[in-house]
């Protein structure tokens, strides 16, 4: 099994959480779609790939892509991506109404290999990316 693969397997077996900032609650994203009836994406800017960078690094490409988001959505929550046995835990942003091409694009440029995309059904998928050059991370 490669590194990718191993991530993946990682990936979906991951639970996410999303913080409504109406009320502060944590709240699963799929019960919010189908709620809204809306699409979701969930990205980070944390540890690209297999990349393991310092806790400063993370906070401040994540906090980048925050404002990448935030300049063209106007409905952003923070979110989490954690392991089930709670050993591993990655923010992030959860983004209402962003379609999976422009996730994906978004986290390619982050250098990021998949994003979390949510359908109005609130069923979850583990999307692939292509990561660019980091331009932007």
């Amino acid at each position: 099994m490669s590194d990718t693969d191993a991530l993946f397997a990682v990936y979906e077996e991951a639970l996410v959480t999303a913080q409504d900032p109406s009320n502060g609650e944590w709240v699963d994203p799929s019960f919010e779609c189908l709620a809204r009836t809306d699409v979701a994406a969930v990205l980070t800017a944390y540890n690209p790939g297999s990349e393991r960078r310092s806790w400063a690094q993370n906070e401040a490409a994540n906090a980048q892509l925050r404002d990448v988001l935030q300049a063209a959505y106007t409905d952003v929550w923070r979110a989490d991506g954690f392991s089930p046995d709670g050993t591993w835990r990655e923010p992030g942003w959860l983004v209402w109404g962003m379609p999976v091409d422009v996730a994906v694009a978004i986290a390619a440029d982050f250098r990021q290999i998949a994003v979390y995309h949510y359908d109005t059904h609130g069923v979850r998928s583990v999307v692939a990316c292509s990561p660019g050059d980091g331009s932007s991370a």
